[in-house]
């Protein structure tokens, strides 16, 4: 990778990647030749609705907020810079070009991750949406029907996994390779290696790889067995809601976590058989995409690696 230096930064997710994680600790970084920018800051607001719809207007106003930084180095963080899996990554390349005139050849980081295990969490998500969400029908998702449908709903309508093809995606940025930081999901926890991603920043965050513990929601999928019985619909819907709307609240948050232990004493008494199919039928459907993506992510990591060596 080759020295070349930039004014903006962009951290663009993907989704599932570990942005949530990164975005807390930025919180606490204080620079005075460095501005960070999260997802919830007014330029990302503005840069979210200028990449959906482009015009003049909203340009000018993220102009202005980069103007005004004078020579400040600036890091912006949001997953939804690049685009959304569930419109199936369709104006990748629109929102390259978009960002390379507005931002005049930035920089960029792009966490990614195994496809599987991307798909898979983004489904867990979604079950605490909608205890309906079939696994099956999640990934199978027919893109021509996306749009028939509530984009903001996304998280419990599904997708079509063979989107996840890194080479096409990612396509235009393997080009600018000397301005862009690939990183990969599981080695970065895994390793624990906060270097790769100060060095490129020029930052010195101190990520504190402990707290990445997320809760398990895989007691989630057994919630359509536990649909045929009166009482525990309730449960369902009281845990809901309290995660929906109320889990910021501490007094909350024990309720909910009391019932979640409920859940799992439940499901421990669940019929093995039934317990044992769902699981297999996760597996194999986890198998098939681990396979049909397989050549064309072991390439892609390869065209990383090589990257990053020279």
């Amino acid at each position: 990778m080759s020295n070349y230096k930039s004014n903006v930064i962009l951290h663009i997710g993907l989704y599932k990647t570990g942005s949530t994680f990164i975005q807390s600790h930025l919180r606490s970084v204080k620079l005075d030749d460095y501005n960070i920018f999260l997802h919830d800051s007014e330029i990302v607001k503005l840069l979210d609705k200028y990449l959906n719809n482009p015009n003049t207007k909203i340009k000018q106003k993220i102009l202005n907020i980069i103007q005004n930084e004078n020579s400040k180095k600036i890091l912006i963080s949001s997953e939804a810079i690049f685009g959304h899996q569930f419109n199936h990554f369709k104006d990748f390349s629109i929102r390259f070009q978009l960002l390379e005139e507005l931002f005049n050849q930035p920089m960029y980081i792009i966490f990614f991750r195994e496809p599987s295990s991307m798909i898979y969490s983004g489904f867990f998500q979604g079950l605490q949406k909608s205890y309906s969400l079939k696994f099956e029908n999640y990934i199978n998702e027919n893109k021509n029907d996306l749009f028939n449908k509530n984009f903001y709903n996304h998280f419990v309508r599904g997708l079509d996994y063979k989107i996840y093809n890194y080479n096409n995606i990612f396509k235009d940025y393997l080009n600018i390779q000397n301005r862009v930081l690939f990183v990969e999901y599981e080695k970065f926890f895994k390793e624990k290696n906060a270097d790769v991603f100060n060095k490129f920043t020029g930052l010195n965050v101190p990520f504190n790889f402990e707290k990445k513990k997320n809760q398990s929601l895989k007691n989630l999928i057994y919630y359509d067995f536990y649909s045929k019985f009166f009482f525990f619909k309730y449960i369902k819907i009281i845990w809901l809601q309290l995660n929906k709307f109320f889990f910021k609240y501490k007094k909350v948050r024990d309720v909910s976590l009391r019932l979640i232990v409920l859940i799992n004493f439940l499901i421990k008494i669940t019929p093995k058989k039934y317990i044992k199919e769902i699981d297999e039928k996760h597996i194999k459907l986890l198998d098939e995409i681990k396979n049909y993506h397989s050549k064309d992510y072991r390439e892609f990591k390869n065209k990383i690696n090589s990257l990053q060596k020279s």
